[in-house]
């Protein structure tokens, strides 16, 4: 949620409060001595900040003074509203101000248009407050009364606040004559609360959050509690629109907390709605929801309206989308019927969120290009950079589409929101393909750094960005594959195994391009390639047919092919052994680089890896490299996973999988042994070594010392104490290089000559080489 999407939501409100049962308790109070305007500032100090305009805007010695009979007419209108007010009657005060004549003149007339400037501008009626300013000026200039020109002065710097206008409420001095110090104190809150409310109406969060946190600080000073959970929430949610989101969170907590202590019901719902809004930024859809609907119940409940019923059905509609598309579908379709103008868009872009996520990308881009519209008109920064988000990835072709992506990020800069900046750079990157990996994993971690989840769920672009799948998606670890939409190409359409064969050995390039009579040679090897041209093109036919998704995925389409070569376009579909490998060097670098989510990412490595590379074709010599090369990067992340399990089972499964891959593994044979000895698992440490002396024995190779039991104990306990080191005590492990136990070797996840005698070759091929004769 971004600022210009509050829309009303953070003006100021207008919360009646009645202090004991309305018009007639205010008539008792009168007959027993008591004070409207003390009424009237108790209101004010408890947070009511209707009462807080209204009482600034009085001049007290009319409060009880008796009028002249000729201004006997004018002090009712504007006492009466005054009456309704303490009775909890904000409609019936505005009506009865309504009914003010124009042209009047004297002190109550000031005093009336005065009033009715305030309960305008708090129902945001800025053009009609901006009218009774100018009555109230006439007036004021015509009696001469300095209390009149005071209240006149003060309700100029308020609808100055109000409007936004920062520069008009430092320049009016004369604002505070003849106030207490603590009236004083709360015209400067005042203004520090519409201005912040204003601006971040209008997308403003950084001078928003400046102001706020000013109020805050003059609550502390001057006392004036009853304020300080709604200039918390204000702060909570320019903070939110800054990505400062775990701020955000604290203060918004902060604020409902301390609202609750006070007492202030006018404030439940503005209060539930900021934290609603900072957990669906946050991307925490339980706690958001929980938050909303509150907020929901808070506006409807016959609770002044200060929070706009649109609104928080439309960011109810994106949280529901993570768990019921239906109900988000229909509480978008409500906002949108609701919505008035000013947040019309916003409305317009939940509901397009919603039906991208139900895959109506027709209804998305229509709601996307009203939302743009509007949001351009209307100066919504915020909402036009998700707009902007929508327009490309609900488009038929979003690459080409991309551009526009680079004015979102540019809108961001100037809102200085970071995560919404991250958000736009990971859409970017995400759509650009296995170029901008390091883009995405930049953007991802930035996002996490401001208190983003990335967790699909939450109707906005970083769902709709993580749950688009490609349309094409080959699987080649393990059973070779082809889903298209979704659905796994049925065997017939091929038309022939060579067809299938073709693009097998286009994923095995790896998107380079394979010259045409290199394809022809492997497909038909024992014919003359002018015999095989035809049939290579027909081939390729059949490939953009069963590749085809009946609609343009990019511009050049999945197979790339001229006159000379063929090749496959990797940014189009998506390959799983590229996913893989992908997946297996960002959990590498993480490792190298000491990164916390490690672990996590060599798990997502282990779990991209479904079997071996082309299992079906194990005698392709084309098939061989890329198959040997995911079989190392598995290796390594297997190798990584036993060093970093903490748990001991755990440890055993990743050993017990590299040994099953190379039974040639001998730092994983050892480090099995040790693992289970550590654990008192003796028995089993024995059955295990005997393998590895075994595996080792095939190789030629003496195996490390160790006890063996049996038959094979004077065996290997001979071979080995060939190797051992004379110095070395009872017990001492030895290694075929004489290193003893007590000086471990370093574990690495590379393999290279240092880790094995000269003359034996690299244990990852997994095949037995029994003619290998020991080097010594």
């Amino acid at each position: 949620m971004s600022g210009d999407n509050v829309n009303h939501a953070w003006r100021p409100s207008t919360p009646a409060r009645s202090e004991g049962g309305g018009e007639a308790s205010f008539a008792a109070q009168h007959r027993t001595g008591g004070d409207p305007g003390r009424a009237l500032r108790r209101l004010a100090a408890a947070g009511d900040r209707t009462a807080a305009h209204l009482w600034l805007a009085t001049q007290p010695d009319l409060l009880t003074a008796t009028p002249d009979p000729a201004d006997a007419p004018i002090a009712e209108i504007w006492r009466a509203a005054l009456r309704h007010h303490l009775a909890g009657e904000p409609h019936l005060a505005a009506a009865r101000l309504a009914t003010a004549p124009i042209g009047a003149t004297g002190p109550h007339a000031v005093q009336m248009y005065c009033h009715a400037a305030v309960h305008h501008l708090l129902d945001d009626d800025i053009e009609q407050a901006s009218a009774d300013v100018e009555e109230a000026a006439r007036a004021a200039h015509a009696c001469g009364a300095p209390t009149a020109h005071q209240a006149y002065a003060r309700v100029v710097v308020l609808l100055a606040a109000a409007t936004g206008d920062a520069a008009a409420t430092r320049g009016r001095a004369e604002a505070t004559d003849g106030l207490r110090r603590a009236d004083a104190d709360l015209l400067r809150l005042m203004v520090h609360l519409d201005l912040a409310g204003h601006l971040l109406w209008a997308g403003d969060a950084a001078d928003a959050l400046r102001h706020a946190e000013a109020a805050v600080r003059l609550t502390e000073v001057a006392g004036d509690t009853g304020y300080e959970p709604y200039a918390l929430t204000l702060a909570a949610v320019a903070k939110c629109q800054l990505g400062r989101l775990e701020e955000a969170l604290a203060d918004g907590a902060a604020g409902q907390r301390l609202r609750e202590l006070a007492g202030v019901a006018a404030d439940e719902a503005i209060s539930l709605a900021a934290l609603g809004m900072v957990h669906r930024r946050r991307r925490e859809p339980r706690q958001a929801r929980q938050a909303l609907e509150s907020a929901l119940a808070a506006v409807g409940s016959g609770q002044p309206r200060i929070v706009s019923s649109a609104w928080v059905l439309a960011e109810l509609a994106r949280i529901r989308a993570a768990d019921d598309l239906c109900a988000a579908q229909d509480l978008a379709e409500r906002a949108v019927t609701m919505a008035r103008e000013p947040e019309r868009p916003y409305a317009l872009l939940a509901r397009g969120w919603v039906a991208l996520l139900r895959g109506d990308t027709a209804a998305a881009h229509f709601d996307a290009a009203e939302a743009r519209t509007g949001a351009t008109v209307g100066r919504r920064r915020a909402t036009l950079v998700e707009a902007l988000q929508l327009t490309v990835l609900a488009a038929d072709d979003p690459r080409a589409s991309a551009g526009l992506l680079d004015d979102a990020a540019a809108l961001c800069r100037e809102l200085g929101d970071p995560a919404e900046e991250a958000t736009v750079a990971l859409i970017a990157a995400r759509l650009q393909g296995r170029q901008a990996r390091r883009g995405a994993e930049g953007a991802e971690q930035k996002l996490r750094r401001c208190g983003v989840r990335l967790d699909p769920g939450v109707a906005d672009g970083l769902t709709a960005i993580t749950l688009r799948v490609p349309a094409v998606v080959i699987h080649t670890l393990g059973d070779f594959r082809v889903f298209r939409a979704g659905a796994v190409v049925p065997y017939g359409e091929w038309q022939s195994k060579k067809a299938r064969d073709l693009l097998k050995i286009l994923v095995a390039h790896r998107g380079r391009a394979v010259p045409r009579a290199r394809l022809m040679e492997l497909l038909w090897p024992d014919e003359s390639p002018s015999r095989t041209a035809n049939r290579l093109s027909v081939l390729l036919s059949t490939l953009r047919r069963v590749l085809g998704t009946g609609r343009r995925t990019s511009g050049r389409g999945a197979v790339l092919a001229d006159r000379g070569s063929v090749a496959i376009d990797l940014d189009v579909i998506d390959v799983d052994v590229e996913t893989f490998l992908t997946a297996a060097e960002e959990a590498q670098v993480a490792l190298r680089g000491g990164h916390p989510d490690t672990a996590r990412a060599l798990v997502r490595a282990d779990e991209l890896y479904g079997g071996d590379f082309l299992a079906d074709d194990p005698y392709e010599d084309w098939a061989q490299p890329l198959r040997e090369e995911a079989q190392v990067a598995h290796t390594s992340v297997l190798r990584a996973l036993a060093q970093h399990a903490s748990d001991t089972d755990q440890k055993l499964v990743y050993l017990m999988r590299l040994v099953h891959r190379d039974p040639y593994d001998e730092d994983a044979h050892l480090e099995l042994v040790q693992v289970l000895r550590a654990a008192g698992r003796h028995g089993e440490a024995q059955r295990r070594y005997r393998t590895y002396v075994e595996r080792m024995r095939e190789l030629g190779i003496a195996p490390a010392g160790g006890e063996v039991t049996g038959p094979e104990a004077g065996r290997a306990g001979s071979e080995a104490r060939q190797h051992a080191d004379p110095s070395a005590g009872p017990g001492a492990r030895v290694t075929r290089w004489g290193t003893s136990a007590a000086e471990p070797r370093p574990w690495t996840t590379e393999l290279g000559a240092a880790h094995r005698p000269a003359g034996v070759p690299s244990q990852r091929t997994g095949i037995p080489r029994r003619l290998i004769e020991h080097p010594a």
